[in-house]
């Protein structure tokens, strides 16, 4: 499939504008026990994927990973159609499901408001929550002091939060995916950021998708 052809990436606006309809911006009824996060890394033509869950300390209570070929090259904006199918293959691998899942990737801060986290959360049925490194789209001052944070707006709504976690880092980018509300996620992931950028589940997750990818490769 090559994607960057016009009528193809036609093809995965009107799905990325299906999932956006079905996204619902409510917190879960239940209290939220165990963090999910799952992370990714390529290299070629192949995706690595690596999720875990976490307790309400914190403390790892199962992992799973997964690999597969891309069929889509990468194009901003389209992310779920390159990396999707293998994050979902490591978050179905788990025993445990999360209560609430928090994946490397945009929510509904996206131009289609249906960015990688929204997906799989529709797909799933999971609440999700998006964590970035930097903006696919949006208006925000960036926050100063760490613990701070400032509102994330495109096209006159706000869409999410841009976090300060620590000291001598940059921002981190918080939208809600699926099943969360802005603030519910919001809360999500102050609540399990510690000393680090990101939030404590989401660095296990990249640290294991990691050390997955350079012993496949090696």
């Amino acid at each position: 499939m090559v994607a960057t052809e016009e009528k193809e990436l036609d093809a995965l606006r009107r799905t990325q504008r299906y999932i956006s309809r079905r996204v619902i911006l409510e917190d879960p009824p239940d209290q939220i026990a165990s963090i999910g996060a799952v992370a990714q890394s390529s290299a070629g033509d192949y995706i690595f994927s690596s999720a875990v869950v976490v307790d309400s300390q914190i403390r790892v209570i199962d992992e799973s990973s997964s690999v597969a070929e891309a069929c889509v090259p990468y194009v901003p904006g389209y992310l779920f159609f390159r990396e999707g199918p293998a994050l979902m293959a490591a978050v179905e691998k788990l025993h445990i499901q999360p209560d609430a899942l928090i994946i490397h990737g945009c929510g509904i801060n996206h131009p289609r408001f249906a960015g990688l986290a929204s997906h799989v959360g529709v797909i799933l049925q999971l609440p999700t929550v998006g964590v970035s490194k930097r903006p696919l789209c949006g208006e925000y001052a960036e926050p100063r002091l760490p613990g701070s944070f400032t509102g994330l707006t495109f096209e006159g709504k706000l869409l999410g939060f841009v976090v300060k976690t620590s000291i001598n880092t940059k921002p981190i980018f918080v939208s809600p995916g699926n099943r969360m509300s802005l603030f519910g996620a919001l809360q999500l992931v102050r609540h399990c950021t510690k000393q680090h950028r990101l939030p404590e589940p989401l660095r296990l997750a990249h640290a294991k998708v990691r050390h997955l990818r350079s012993t496949t490769l090696a």
